[in-house]
């Protein structure tokens, strides 16, 4: 396996810059999912790391030797496409087998080779069929196998489950982050999808305009962002964001009468802050009440969204609307009062300005 940095790396295409002095370093054996939106340059990072994107500037390792000059077949680098890319007159073992036959791989090392691969991807049975008879998340195990056959220093995968329906994102989601662990590996895995980051990652990076604006483990990208695009970007329902201002001990959010509580220090920070702050709130540290209680506004259900186990709640508070998650039927009906209030333990505050994380980085 490998370790993987990237030193600086510009990538121009004409004048335009997909990324910017990007350093970032992935561990040997670590899974890193890389998470943004389209043109956040996520995939060409992963390209110029297999070697079919030259870079225009910084440097590339594998475990400490320099490879931004080498070809993609010179660097043991697998590489896993959205699209299934088999040949189609090829059977399973036939894909599989392809790479061994490029190096010459000896037929009784090869078979045993394809044989491993087959059981551990669980497609032993598919062996003699030709990718048209297989179903979607098959022939994605097949392309995942004609990958890992050879062994690579590290396997790349650019959205691999972005063709597929959403229960077989879910089985292959799973079925990769199980072949990690027996394998091992060095991945980096592409995707846009944060379910699939936070399922899958040991860390997750975040690009945004070519620009890296976060790396940390899952919870860490949830539970403390940097700056106000990854809290927004991660995390389902979106964040609640309100401009906030505060009134002597208390944080008004805007429209809003009266405030919510906060401790000192959490208030000293944000009076220092002269061009104003935003908070950010996720659902579940809205709270709410069916009777009136201390530290609680007045405010209205405007919106339910059941989706079985919990509740979506939107709720009117002034000139702002809050998401909320409740236990199922917490809220009867659209139009109902509530009383809400805010987890203070869970709440951001952003700078205005700068759009940084006033609690500083995680």
């Amino acid at each position: 396996m490998a370790q993987i940095e990237m030193r600086n790396v510009q990538k121009f295409f004409g004048t335009n810059q997909v990324l910017k002095d990007l350093n970032l370093t992935i561990e040997d054996g670590e899974f890193v999912v890389m998470l943004g939106q389209s043109g956040g340059g996520k995939t060409t990072a992963l390209r110029a790391i297999a070697g079919l994107e030259t870079v225009t500037d910084g440097k590339i390792l594998i475990d400490g030797t320099e490879v931004q000059g080498r070809k993609a077949a010179d660097r043991d680098i697998a590489f896993v496409f959205q699209s299934f890319s088999l040949y189609p007159h090829m059977t399973v073992r036939e894909n599989i087998a392809f790479p061994l036959r490029a190096v010459r791989m000896d037929t009784s090392e090869r078979d045993r080779a394809i044989k491993e691969v087959a059981e551990t991807l669980q497609i032993s049975q598919h062996l003699d069929r030709k990718p048209s008879a297989l179903s979607g998340g098959d022939m994605q195990r097949v392309a995942i196998g004609r990958a890992l056959v050879r062994r690579p220093q590290a396997l790349l995968m650019d959205e691999p489950l972005g063709v597929l329906d959403a229960k077989l994102r879910e089985q292959m989601r799973t079925e990769i982050k199980r072949l990690h662990i027996a394998r091992g590996s060095t991945s980096v895995y592409v995707t846009h999808d944060q379910i699939e980051a936070m399922s899958l990652a040991d860390r997750i990076v975040i690009l945004h305009d070519g620009i890296l604006q976060m790396v940390g483990a899952p919870d860490v990208v949830y539970l403390k962002p940097t700056n106000l695009f990854v809290a927004k970007f991660v995390g389902s329902p979106v964040i609640n964001i309100a401009d906030a201002t505060i009134n002597g001990t208390s944080v008004s959010i805007a429209g809003a009468e009266g405030g919510f509580s906060f401790d000192e220090d959490t208030l000293a920070r944000l009076r220092n802050t002269g061009s104003g702050v935003t908070l950010g709130i996720r659902s579940e540290a809205v709270l709410l009440k069916h009777a009136q209680a201390k530290g609680y506004a007045e405010a209205k259900a405007t919106n339910i969204e059941p989706l079985g186990s919990h509740d979506i709640v939107d709720v009117q508070l002034g000139g702002t609307t809050l998401r909320a998650r409740t236990e199922s039927g917490f809220v009867r009906g659209e139009g109902q009062k509530v009383w809400v209030s805010l987890n203070p333990e869970q709440a951001h505050f952003f700078d205005r300005q700068t759009e940084l994380n006033l609690a500083g980085a995680a």
